[in-house]
Formats: structure tokens, sequence, C-alpha cells
């Protein structure tokens, strides 16, 4: 019997959210979780600021280390995504955006730097050439190969 209180203890403290996140799995998370999530984006990526409000650390080290560890948990970082997908920070945005400055006359800096992330993303630029460096010729390394090659 005392088996069943202390489980009805247990749930009224501590309280889980639930939601789907955007691989379609369902997660929970704690309250003070799901608090240092929204914390996280609201100050912009800072762990340390949104572990040492929503955990109440004893210093900033501290902080530091349980953002980090928090920050690797499938949970939080899936809640994370999903409120960030909320927020318009998607693939289908980021093209739209993309498509926005390629099509702009007013700024040609961010056009080119546009033009250039595409044809990267796309693989068409040729693969970069590498300089051999030292003593050896590159006549006298084909003349080489070919030896070995006989």
């Amino acid at each position: 019997m005392s088996k069943k209180i202390k489980k009805k203890e247990t749930e009224n403290k501590k309280g889980f959210f639930k939601f789907s996140g955007l691989d379609k799995k369902n997660y929970r998370l704690t309250f003070q979780e799901k608090r240092f999530c929204e914390l996280y984006l609201e100050w912009e990526g800072n762990g340390t600021e949104a572990a040492w409000e929503s955990f109440k650390c004893k210093n900033k080290k501290v902080a530091a280390t349980v953002a980090s560890e928090y920050l690797r948990k499938p949970n939080v970082f899936a809640y994370i995504d999903l409120k960030l997908d909320e927020y318009g920070y998607n693939d289908e945005n980021v093209r739209k955006q993309h498509l926005f400055v390629l099509n702009q006359m007013a700024d040609l800096h961010a056009k080119n730097k546009a033009i250039d992330m595409y044809y990267k993303q796309k693989g068409l630029y040729a693969p970069e050439k590498k300089e051999l460096s030292g003593s050896i010729s590159l006549t006298k390394l084909l003349e080489e190969s070919e030896k070995d090659g006989e």
C-alpha cells in the first residue's frame, strides 16, 4: 500500500510535458527541462545562462556542465528542434530567404555570397587543386609512376 502512495506523490511532484518531435517520435520533458529549453532559445543558445536560471546551479562552471549534459539528451534536443522549426528556422524558410537574396539588386555583396553558397551546396564548383610542395616536380613524379607501372 505504501508503494501506491509513493507513486502518487512522485507523479504529483514531477509532472511531464509530452510532445511529438519532428521525427514523429513521442518525447517527454520535465517542466524544468522544458523551461531550460525555452530559456536556451530565448537567450540565443546560451546554455550556461539557461541552466543557471532553470536549475539554480551553484556557480557558472556547474551551469555550463549541466547545460552541456542536457543539450546531449535526445528529448531536449528534439524539443529545441521543434521550437526552432516553429520559429521558422527550417529548410523551406531558408530556401525562401536564399531565393530572396539571390533576386535582390540592392546588396550585391550579399547576392554574391548567396550565389557562392548555392554553388557549393549543389556541388557545382570544380574540386580544389592541391599543389605539391618540395623538390619533386610533377613531370618527375609522372615518370616515376610510369616506371612503377611497367
